[in-house]
């Protein structure tokens, strides 16, 4: 892959996995709770949930995530899902994306063009 995420997503991205509504998100924020209020505001008016109601599982920095990813490449273990014996068993599946960063956007691209190329290829060879 060829898409590097940009500085700035390096250092204010944040990945918040929501429990009510069951969503994933990612964002650019100055901090972890500016990341989750800001995620609980927005999905609380997108899908007419309270504010009260809407909970956050789980924020995590690009720093975070970079630490406890596994790919080859830092900047796709953003994408990360399960991971079991070393290797990534399952990527993040249809996030939100509130922040328009390109580089965060084209690395999203990329990654699921891989995914259907390989996913062709494998459906070609089984075919033959």
């Amino acid at each position: 892959m060829t898409t590097q995420l940009s500085e700035r997503c390096r250092t204010a991205l944040f990945r918040v996995r929501m429990a009510t509504p069951a969503v994933v998100v990612f964002l650019l924020a100055d901090s972890r709770d500016n990341a989750s209020r800001k995620v609980r505001t927005a999905l609380s008016m997108l899908h007419d949930v309270p504010l009260h109601e809407s909970r956050v599982e789980d924020v995590r920095s690009f720093a975070a995530l970079a630490r406890a990813g596994v790919s080859e490449d830092r900047d796709l273990r953003v994408f990360e899902d399960e991971v079991q014996d070393g290797k990534v068993s399952a990527w993040i599946t249809a996030p939100l994306f509130l922040t328009n960063d390109t580089s965060l956007l084209g690395k999203w691209a990329e990654l699921y063009a891989d995914l259907a190329a390989q996913a062709a290829q494998t459906a070609i060879r089984r075919a033959q």
